[in-house]
Parts: C-alpha cells; structure tokens; sequence
C-alpha cells in the first residue's frame, strides 16, 4: 500500500470513499505513516478540558445531561468566573498541558457571553498555552470576534433542526 505523506486539501469523492473502503488497520497504518510524515511519532499534545459553563443548556438532546430538559445529576453551574478559569489553565499548565479547551453548555451563547470567553482566551494565551472551546452554536459575527481574540481552535456546530 502506497502511503502519500503530503497533507492535501483538494480530496474527491471517489477518493474518500476508497479511504473509508480501507480494511480499519489498513487505514490506521495510512493515518501513522501520515503523522509520522509530519510529526514526532512518539510525542503527543497534554490537553485539558473544563467546562466553565455547566448544564441549562435549552437544547434538547435526548442522550445530554447538560440540557434543562432532563433530570440528571449534572449541578447547573453559571459561566465561570475568569479567574477561576484562568486558575485551572495555569494548574493545567503546570501538570504538562499545552492545551486548554473551555466548554459551555449552550445553544446558542449571547454577545455579552463571548466577550467573557474572549477575556478568558486571552488569558490562557497569556500564560503561553494553545485554546480551544466547545460553546454550541456561534453566529459568524461571534466566530469572528473569538478568532480575534486569539482562539486556536473551536469544534464547529451546525444546526440541523434538532440534535441527534
């Protein structure tokens, strides 16, 4: 099997298909060579995760402990203050991370809320660490202002219709 190590942008269908097609350990060993192509094989990124706003979430995914709708034993806790995130990432840091990734149970965050996470991402950058948040679903004009504000990373959410 023939492994091309240059990472591309330009994937065909036909081409995906034939990777999803793959035996599994046939794919793994397609994914290892390409990483060990760009990367140290033997190291790996330390990432922490906090969830700086926990549970109320309006959304009603059936398998999530994290929305109103169900009863679970998930304690709603309101948007973290700064400094208690920025604590957390500095203990992160101080155990290896270098990564911080932020969760908030929404979906769909107000401005005013961003702007606070945007004061927390800054704060983590400050401290040399990369970031990364989960925070529902993000107007471009919110997407924008967090890229502005110094986010590595953040997991993309479409809205469908409804949470499956």
């Amino acid at each position: 099997m023939s492994v091309n190590p240059a990472i591309r942008h330009d994937w065909q269908l036909d081409e995906v298909q034939a990777l999803y097609a793959l035996p599994f350990n046939d794919l793994l060993f397609k994914a290892q060579s390409t990483h060990r192509a760009h990367f140290d094989a033997n190291e790996i990124q330390i990432s922490s995760l906090l969830s700086i706003k926990t549970g109320s979430c309006s959304e009603d995914c059936g398998y999530c402990p994290q929305s109103a709708r169900y009863d679970s034993d998930i304690t709603p806790e309101a948007l973290m203050p700064i400094d208690k995130v920025l604590q957390a990432a500095q203990a992160a840091k101080n155990q290896g991370a270098s990564r911080f990734c932020m969760g908030a149970a929404w979906r769909k965050p107000k401005d005013k809320d961003i702007e606070r996470v945007v004061e927390m991402v800054q704060g983590v950058k400050a401290m040399g660490l990369e970031t990364c948040v989960t925070l529902g679903m993000l107007t471009d004009e919110q997407t924008l202002r967090l890229k502005d504000g110094g986010l590595d990373y953040s997991r993309p959410i479409r809205y469908t219709g409804a949470c499956a």
